[in-house]
């Protein structure tokens, strides 16, 4: 068979695919199993409507630093994610360290979810960087094959060029994009090339702002952008494979103002911004967009793609618009009310017209734009458990000081993980999403707030160590409320816990599981004893009664092939415990 595909297929292609099934071979080594990522909160915003039309874009931090946790489920809404936007394959100023890596993560994501990636290529000024950055992205496309790409973005918001300074976008180098007809001969090579790797059958398209729609029917101004003319040659070259797709902001709308007689309230603007009713700003905007594609190609049914839309909470940087001091448009609560209806919307935007194909929230953690701090993510950075969307004072797992005083010595059993660190809760939080993890054993920050970390399953058996060490036990059942992050594999098992009992003395899981995709039903009835069998990390809902037995949760699914027990007992010191345990068996 490949010596057949050798004889039909160009030459510099089949080198591609040689090339491409070599690094898949190396993603397979470094990426034997993926465990599934999910954020925790103690807030449920779901269910979302319309899911599979909506997807969370990836920003650049999450890509070069933490690219296996990618959420397989919604924040807040535990439903899957089926789609994200990738900017870009890989930037030029990160150097190779990682790269592999966080593609085999992105990969694995693909194929353990089925999901489907927007994949973009760079428009920039330096035709050297955009045909590296095109050359990394023929690598990663080869590596998640047609089923897992649902379009190709070439140039990103060029439209705004005009306004990034000489320093970024020389004036030259605007008028070589539109008025020399770089973007267009870029835009016709890079499709060429991608339909040579058997990609014809994809959608392709340029993405644009708001103020791409600012024109009849979009923006066109002499020597600063083409936006109309670009689109008229897409449609025409390209016909229905072409989608129009724009990025819609109401948090940076220029158009809004003030409450009047105010310096610093913004309640009517948040009133028509901040929401996703058919008259509000973005349903609006999209509306205007169908009307507008009609007009080039004579239907309003063409593919719309929204590629970026969301909200900032704190503060964005990048804000420079009248709303700035008013402090309820950046709040947490309007952030949380923003992504809310996101989720609930039924993508209807009014006036008769279809609804956009697909919608990119913006984005998937907290990002720098042109070293300036944005806050759109639904995440706040890598290696955080915790979602934004989370009560005041919503902690993910507790932990207790093993000893008051730190010591020369640290965990020395088996460990779970053994590296460098960033940050002072680095540790901390990598081992609260690891469920496994009872210890961890924090060094003192060495250099540039990195530390040397190990977390443990036991703390058995104490290592010494030339340098002071802090070790830390993860506690269940004080005082806090949990959600853990549950894990690829046959049998998910999802439990939450509440309690404000002060001590538990002994906590015991025993978990017998098969696959199943059958509904549980939950009984309970009494235990005799507690086990004694290995301690698990993960909890069960409990409440504390006023009477002295302590109960066993007992779960029995029904299906014609097989069935899921779980038993879960405990014993209180002082108080005695309800227990409630959900388990769910899914086959993956």
């Amino acid at each position: 068979r490949g010596v057949l595909s050798c004889i039909v297929t160009p030459l510099p292609v089949v080198i591609m695919r040689i090339q491409a099934a070599l690094q898949w071979y190396i993603l397979a080594g470094l990426v034997s199993y993926a465990s599934a990522f999910q954020c925790m909160s103690d807030v449920d915003l779901g269910p979302a409507s319309h899911a599979a039309m909506k997807g969370i874009a990836l920003d650049d931090s999450t890509l070069r630093w933490c690219a296996a946790q990618i959420p397989d489920e919604w924040p807040n809404a535990e439903q899957p994610m089926t789609s994200i936007r990738l900017f870009k394959a890989w930037d030029a100023l990160w150097g190779e360290d990682g790269r592999i890596a966080a593609w085999g993560s992105l990969v694995a994501y693909a194929q353990r979810t089925g999901a489907k990636v927007l994949i973009g290529t760079q428009i920039t000024c330096s035709e050297a960087e955009d045909l590296q950055a095109w050359s990394w992205t023929k690598e990663l496309l080869q590596m998640l094959h047609p089923e897992h790409v649902m379009g190709l973005a070439i140039g990103n918001e060029l439209e705004l060029l005009q306004f990034k300074g000489t320093d970024l976008a020389p004036e030259e180098c605007v008028v070589r994009i539109w008025e020399e007809g770089y973007y267009w001969r870029q835009f016709r090579h890079i499709i060429s090339e991608f339909d040579a790797l058997g990609f014809s059958s994809i959608p392709v398209t340029g993405v644009f702002t708001g103020l791409g729609l600012a024109g009849n029917p979009f923006y066109e101004l002499p020597g600063k952008a083409r936006v109309n003319s670009f689109l008229e040659n897409a449609t025409s070259a390209y016909g229905s494979r072409f989608a129009f797709t724009f990025n819609f902001y109401p948090y940076f709308d220029p158009n809004m103002h003030l409450d009047a007689g105010t310096s610093d309230q913004c309640e009517n603007a948040l009133a028509v911004a901040g929401c996703w009713g058919r008259n509000c700003v973005v349903p609006a905007q999209m509306r205007q967009a169908r009307l507008k594609m009609r007009q080039i190609t004579g239907s309003s049914k063409r593919i719309l793609w929204i590629g970026e839309t969301g909200w900032s909470s704190p503060l964005s940087g990048s804000l420079k618009t009248r709303m700035k001091p008013c402090e309820a448009w950046s709040s947490m609560e309007t952030f949380r009310r923003f992504y809310h209806g996101f989720l609930e919307w039924d993508l209807e935007i009014g006036g008769g017209q279809q609804a956009p194909d697909h919608i990119f929230w913006f984005t998937m953690r907290d990002s720098w734009n042109f070293g300036v701090g944005e806050h759109f993510g639904l995440i706040s950075a890598c290696d955080e458990p915790a979602c934004k969307v989370s009560s005041t004072d919503y902690v993910p797992a507790r932990f207790t000081l093993v000893s008051e005083e730190e010591k020369q010595q640290a965990c020395g059993d088996e460990s779970l993980y053994n590296g460098w660190v960033y940050g002072e809760t680095g540790c901390r939080n990598k081992c609260v999403m690891d469920t496994s993890c009872m210890f961890y054993s924090e060094w003192a920050e060495s250099h540039d707030g990195m530390r040397w970390c190990r977390h443990t399953k036991t703390c058995d058996v104490l290592e010494s160590s030339a340098y002071l060490v802090s070790i830390h036990q993860r506690q269940v059942g004080i005082d806090s409320t949990t959600s853990f992050a549950r894990e690829s594999s046959t049998s998910t098992i999802s439990l939450t816990q509440t309690s404000t009992i002060e001590a538990l003395t002994t906590q015991t899981f025993t978990i017998t599981t098969s696959t199943s995709t059958s509904e549980a039903s939950t009984t309970e009835v009494p235990t005799i004893e507690v086990s004694t069998t290995e301690t698990s990390t993960t909890a069960a809902a409990m409440t504390s009664t006023s009477d002295s037995s302590t109960t066993v949760a007992t779960t029995e699914a029904s299906t014609t092939e097989t069935s899921t027990t779980t038993t879960f007992s405990t014993s209180a010191s002082d108080d005695s415990l309800i227990t409630t345990l959900s388990t769910t068996s899914t086959q993956e």
